[in-house]
């Protein structure tokens, strides 16, 4: 992925299995070089743990352990978050074996998708929230198919005012740092000033991962592939509307137009209560691991 690790710097994930409950969950240790670093993984799991809805990844336990050294570099401390296993894995690894087979996974698949991927980000966005990385490898599977978005480490307030020629500079760094390329929005790749980056960047991704669901790829990924600039074809490529009744739709509009084809289609309208999911949150102090999988790179 072009998108880089959570703080810069160097992070695992371990599949576990918890002693009390002998379920298996996924621990995704973050190595992190500074205060700020350390702060923003802590928050990542503050927002896991904050946004309960079923298409959002929840956070059973996190710990900041005591700073470290590492061969590399100095580490300030090491943030674990201890998260729910999905073994269906992410959609992208879903959409590379269609791609692979020369199929896809049906208009049925991509109504439910689109439609559960809307309830979770309007649940975040409800929240002032925004997540920045939307992408299909950031949306895993559970056992009923339902996307479930995941990956908090790029998570900001919903509304970000720029006022100064440095901070559209800094929220261009963070915007390569953390928002995957062939997903990102054209605002985040020539930040305005001054003006504002509002949820709507997480519109043109969900258009991006929506263009996947149907085609198994980024419009986007060819561009990546052949080493063009993806920051010019996203915003030289597709060309926007610039008449106001045009404009990139809300998640509201969205899901008022998906409304009709879920109902045709026989498929739900809203995403059922998950007392699961509320159930599977415990205490940090509750969280006992044993590793059962060798390590692999996040």
């Amino acid at each position: 992925s072009p998108k880089c690790d959570l703080c810069s710097g160097f992070s695992q994930v371990d599949l576990c299995r918890e002693e009390k409950s002998n379920r298996l969950c996924v621990a995704k240790r973050i190595l992190c070089h500074s205060r700020a670093d350390s702060e923003r993984a802590v928050r990542e799991a503050e927002y896991h743990r904050r946004l309960r809805h079923p298409n959002l990844l929840t956070c059973l336990g996190h710990s900041v352990g005591q700073p470290i050294t590492s061969v590399a570099a100095t580490v300030v401390a090491e943030v674990i978050l201890v998260l729910p296993y999905h073994r269906r894995g992410t959609l992208s690894e879903e959409l590379d074996l269609c791609r692979i087979a020369k199929s896809s996974i049906g208009l049925n698949r991509i109504l439910s998708t689109i439609s559960g991927l809307c309830s979770g980000l309007a649940a975040m966005h409800s929240a002032d929230l925004a997540h920045r990385d939307l992408k299909t490898g950031n949306v895993l599977l559970d056992d009923s198919l339902r996307p479930i978005l995941m990956d908090f480490g790029s998570v900001t307030d919903k509304l970000v005012w720029i006022n100064s020629r440095q901070e559209a500079v800094r929220w261009q760094d963070f915007a390569a740092e953390h928002c995957s390329m062939t997903y990102r929005a054209p605002e985040l790749y020539n930040v305005p000033c001054p003006g504002i980056i509002s949820e709507k960047a997480d519109i043109w991704s969900l258009g991006c991962v929506l263009y996947a669901l149907c085609y198994n790829e980024s419009p986007f990924d060819p561009v990546y592939s052949r080493g063009d600039s993806v920051a010019l074809a996203t915003c030289s490529g597709i060309k926007l509307p610039t008449s106001p009744e045009f404009e990139r739709p809300s998640l509201a509009e969205i899901r008022t137009v998906l409304a009709p084809l879920l109902i045709s289609a026989g498929l739900p309208t809203e995403e059922p209560e998950d007392d699961a999911t509320e159930a599977a949150v415990v205490s940090q102090g509750d969280v006992r691991l044993t590793s059962v999988a060798d390590t692999q790179e996040a």
